[in-house]
């Protein structure tokens, strides 16, 4: 089939709010993923619920993008197309919830020195989080999604401190591995963990891409800008971290 729409997107923080939507929540209107209990968690506004639902009508195949571990996916009730989904800040491809054998072959060679970074980049950074939080509001966890190591996740309570900031770009030197960071959270990676080479592998391996496809992909961070660039057009909100710094270029 060729002059197929072809949708790459990010989920958190582009079709709705990360942070649990109070009761009182005027934006509080239209769910889109549960917690662990299978309570609702996050909702979309009404814009982003129309645009979804424009989305939904019109593309062939809809890959979710996004930071979220495989297991965390199944919990966002936005419906994808196709089967795929690139989970864990891009260290997995799956195809309806299983790797693909060709990506776990990419993978394969890279896993155990991945594993001992992690691991070493942790214990590295434990006595500074204990310093720095010694009340425990400062988690620090090795994940592994589907038995591959994919981050080491930095999750904080409160805005992360800029001298554990600074450890983790240090960490991430010192270890070979990867930084992505916000106000709360960070992830030390891996190289595998990358969303614009899993992007670019189902595009070109997966889908086999005619040149009359079209390529749309949407994100909200910088960190989204690599597997944005996969597509034609790319498209993030206006609250997002990205039109935040396109504006501060602008001005």
């Amino acid at each position: 089939m060729t002059n197929r729409l072809i949708v790459l997107s990010d989920l958190d923080d582009t079709w709705f709010s990360t942070h649990r939507a109070e009761p009182t929540d005027d934006k509080r209107l239209h769910l889109a993923a549960v917690d662990r209990q299978g309570a609702p968690l996050c909702f979309q506004t009404a814009q982003q619920n129309a645009l979804w639902k424009l989305i939904e009508r019109t593309a062939d195949i809809i890959i979710p993008v996004t930071g979220r571990t495989s297991y965390a996916v199944e919990r966002v009730t936005l419906l994808a197309r196709g089967g795929y989904t690139i989970a864990s800040h891009g260290a997995l491809v799956t195809l309806d919830g299983t790797i693909v054998s060709a990506w776990a072959e990419h993978l394969a060679p890279h896993l155990d020195k991945a594993k001992t970074a992690l691991e070493q980049a942790r214990n590295h950074l434990e006595p500074l989080v204990a310093r720095l939080a010694p009340g425990g509001d400062i988690h620090l966890r090795v994940l592994h999604d589907l038995d591959v190591p994919v981050y080491l996740s930095v999750k904080s309570c409160a805005e992360l401190p800029e001298r554990l900031v600074a450890a983790l770009s240090e960490a991430s030197a010192r270890f070979g591995l990867r930084l992505h960071a916000n106000a709360r959270n960070a992830a030390l990676r891996p190289h595998y963990t990358c969303k614009a080479s899993a992007a670019r592998f189902v595009l070109e391996q997966l889908l086999e891409r005619h040149p009359e496809d079209t390529v749309l992909t949407f994100g909200d961070s910088l960190s989204d800008i690599g597997f944005m660039g996969t597509g034609d057009m790319a498209v993030a909100p206006t609250n997002s971290q990205i039109w935040r710094q396109l504006q501060e270029f602008a001005q």
